[in-house]
């Protein structure tokens, strides 16, 4: 017989039908498809994913600081094939949208997450968090705990968030992308 493969909507495949999906959510990913064009859909969703968890992060404490910006900027520059010019473009879909994002729409980016990362990218991903929480000079009290929040969803040990906020407050280099914001390949794929 003859088998076709229909065309899968990336939102879709998070477990949102269009009519779901939040407009927020929607805005993300077509922002993220439109500057990586010729990446995979399992790409644009891990980017999307953990920018989501960055610019959380970056308004835990309830202020976007330059600084915050900077440092998302600098990380998406190590994004292969996202054109620099545009990143701003990013940042300011993410600094509105991320915010009006429910709980349950986050709860869908962390079981993205963790149906894509192993436990050593889940936690280069916490590495990237504690850094992005740690750019404005400190580790705030809502920043931690919405670190903690964010380990606990995606199954990392206290103790190893201690040790990862530890080393960002040390200002030791948090793993750049590509290969920290980009996994190697999902799990069960083969390579």
């Amino acid at each position: 017989g003859v088998c076709y493969l229909a065309a899968v909507d990336p939102l879709a495949w998070l477990g949102l039908r269009k009519q779901q999906a939040q407009p927020q959510l929607r805005a993300i990913h077509a922002a993220v498809t439109q500057l990586l064009p010729q990446d995979e859909p399992v790409v644009h969703r891990y980017v999307v994913a953990v920018a989501v968890l960055l610019t959380r992060v970056a308004h835990a404490d309830g202020v976007f600081l330059q600084c915050e910006l900077d440092h998302l900027h600098r990380l998406f520059r190590h994004v292969d094939g996202m054109p620099r010019e545009r990143i701003g473009e990013l940042c300011q879909t993410l600094n509105e949208a991320v915010p009006a994002l429910n709980d349950d729409t986050v709860s869908m980016l962390y079981r993205e997450l963790r149906s894509l990362c192993d436990a050593g990218e889940r936690a280069q991903v916490m590495r990237l968090l504690a850094a992005q929480a740690v750019s404005d000079g400190d580790i705030a009290t809502s920043e931690h705990a919405c670190l903690q929040d964010i380990a606990a969803h995606l199954a990392s040990a206290d103790e190893e968030l201690a040790e990862i906020e530890a080393s960002a407050l040390r200002g030791d280099e948090p793993p750049l992308p590509p290969d920290s914001l980009i996994p190697s390949r999902p799990k069960g794929q083969v390579g």
